[in-house]
């Protein structure tokens, strides 16, 4: 077997391996999806450099099977706690509890630096930062310091719903024209209203509720 041959296959296989374990192995990174993905690389590279190859195989469909197990297991509430743990309390009313930083070895620097990520300057201003399973520090404000919104102000926004692409590099999204209700018909008569064909679009979203066409033209 070439050794383009053997990467090409490695290659769409690891990723196949990655798609089985699911969006959160890549978005939240639990502790198990990190050791996962660690090991899913260093078999799926040891063909490379010797000639086990199909051996690599069963290990990763072995440890993909695994992972797929865990993550049902985190479903109920003893296997979540076992493999991810849970939250911790890293600031209460606007106090830094010392003992659960260093449980959670983070240090003031680092948290005060993660503060002023997501925008908070001044511990002062937090009402609660909790470390979540996956690694995340959620930030609760305290009440003077919650952003203002919509309904605070008492004011109507009319809800267009999400926004559907419904023409994608000059190609309609025949599968979401089915989800917005609507057929290649209803988008043509309104690009001939703006003088176009659907090929002179970049891009093109429709809201769902309001169906409302937006239209990025072609430069």
């Amino acid at each position: 077997m070439t050794i383009l041959f053997k990467t090409l296959i490695l290659y769409l296989i690891t990723i196949a391996a990655m798609r089985l374990m699911g969006k959160s192995t890549i978005v939240q990174m639990t502790p198990y999806d990190l050791v996962a993905i660690i090991i899913v690389g260093t078999i799926a590279s040891e063909p490379l450099i010797s000639t086990a190859f199909f051996p690599t195989l069963w290990a990763l469909i072995i440890l993909v099977s695994l992972h797929i197990l865990f993550s049902f297991l985190t479903l109920s509430q003893f296997g979540n706690r076992f493999f991810l743990g849970e939250p911790t309390l890293l600031i209460k009313e606007g106090t830094i509890l010392e003992d659960n930083l260093e449980k959670s070895k983070i240090s003031i620097i680092q948290l005060t630096s993660i503060l002023r990520a997501k925008g908070y300057p001044k511990i002062s201003d937090v009402d609660y930062a909790i470390l979540e399973p996956i690694g995340e520090v959620s930030i609760i404000p305290k009440v003077e310091n919650t952003p203002v919104t919509i309904q605070h102000l008492d004011l109507r926004i009319d809800d267009e719903g999400l926004p559907i692409s419904v023409i994608v590099d000059g190609k309609l999204q025949h599968h979401n024209l089915l989800l917005l209700g609507v057929d290649s018909d209803w988008i043509n008569v309104r690009l001939r209203r703006e003088h176009l064909h659907h090929k002179d679009v970049l891009f093109a979203y429709v809201t769902e509720k309001t169906k409302n066409l937006v239209i990025n033209k072609r430069k």
